[in-house]
């Protein structure tokens, strides 16, 4: 049997608990049956009450690890990731909470007893827009320089319950303390590292199994997974968002549309499929329908732009600072549209 398993460091201040929800309702949507597990760790699972226990419910299983009390959220969920394969029993996809699954994540036969992931931005790191910061870290770290040219995401995981996989996430385990010695806590120079020691034995997934939406246009009509990043939410700060501006702004892409979920009632039906009212669930079941609507009326080229880091960090200011600036942007989606 394969989990889908997702990791959880979140307090009531923070959307990330209803993100999560959302992503596993939408995993729920297009693979019913799925067998789900969430690792959080303690200071989390004591939060999970009231309208946020509704996670708990919507999951087959909950494992909780206690961890050191003085570890920021960051190095708990960093943890979290990379003691995974170690605590969870069984063969797991792991998926990151800013995705939506769009389709159906049966695992191919031929992955078994592997560990694959699909190459960060979808390229070569020798083509790679941070390939000068990756090789800093490694260089910093004192790792290696990345010899094989590859460096994987990791929003999306297959790791096989095998000695050798076992063994691999433990060595990314000790490499990321590492690191976080070194005033370092991030976890994707330590897992290239491993990938390293380790022969290079993590292997290519298909792109759409993890549609890094900035730069995956081309993997988007067989995307299974999108995962559109947490820095590409934007904050529209209670501004009424117009229908013409869902071209340059998906619903799914909208901080409120989390942050409103705490006060919403959620249904985790006898077959574990979610159900939160006919909004957020049309949302949620048609996440992909959002993208491809981007891409039919802008063309790949603009699509690439409005998905953008900067484009995302540019609208969150007007929204912010001068949301009068937001008019024409909607008035150019209604055209488009």
């Amino acid at each position: 049997m394969i989990k889908y398993l997702f990791v959880l460091t979140s307090s009531p201040k923070d959307f990330y608990c209803e993100q999560t929800l959302v992503a596993i309702a939408s995993l729920r949507d297009h693979n019913p049956g799925a067998f789900v597990t969430l690792l959080t760790d303690d200071k989390t699972a004591e939060t999970l009450t009231g309208p946020r226990a509704a996670i708990k419910e919507a999951v087959d299983e909950l494992k909780v690890l206690t961890l050191d009390e003085k570890f920021t959220p960051m190095l708990r969920s960093r943890y979290l990731k990379t003691v995974m394969r170690n605590v969870v029993d069984g063969d797991f996809l792991y998926m990151d909470s800013d995705i939506a699954v769009v389709g159906d994540l049966s695992i191919p036969k031929e992955w078994e007893g592997g560990i694959y992931a699909v190459l960060d931005f979808h390229t070569n790191l020798s083509k790679a827009i941070n390939r000068k910061k990756v090789l800093n870290n490694a260089k910093r770290m004192g790792f290696s320089p990345i010899l094989n040219d590859e460096i994987f995401n990791g929003g999306v995981m297959f790791a096989a319950d095998t000695p050798e996989a076992r063994k691999f996430f433990e060595t990314w385990h000790e490499l990321w303390l590492y690191c976080v010695s070194k005033n370092f806590p991030y976890d994707m120079a330590s897992l290239a590292e491993t990938n390293f020691k380790f022969g290079y034995i993590t292997q290519k997934m298909p792109g759409g199994w993890n549609c890094q939406l900035a730069y995956g246009n081309r993997f988007l009509p067989t995307a299974k997974v999108l995962h559109f990043f947490g820095s590409r939410i934007v904050d529209t700060c209670g501004h009424k968002v117009p229908e013409s501006m869902n071209l340059f702004l998906p619903k799914i892409l909208r901080k409120d549309f989390y942050t409103n979920l705490k006060n919403l009632p959620v249904t985790v039906n006898a077959d574990k499929s979610i159900s939160i009212n006919a909004y957020y669930d049309d949302v949620i079941l048609h996440a992909k329908e959002a993208f491809e609507y981007q891409t039919k009326k802008v063309g790949a080229a603009g699509a690439y732009i409005i998905r953008s880091y900067a484009f995302a960090k540019s609208l969150a200011w007007l929204y912010k600072k001068m949301p009068i600036l937001v008019k024409p942007l909607a008035l150019l989606g209604k055209i488009l549209g």
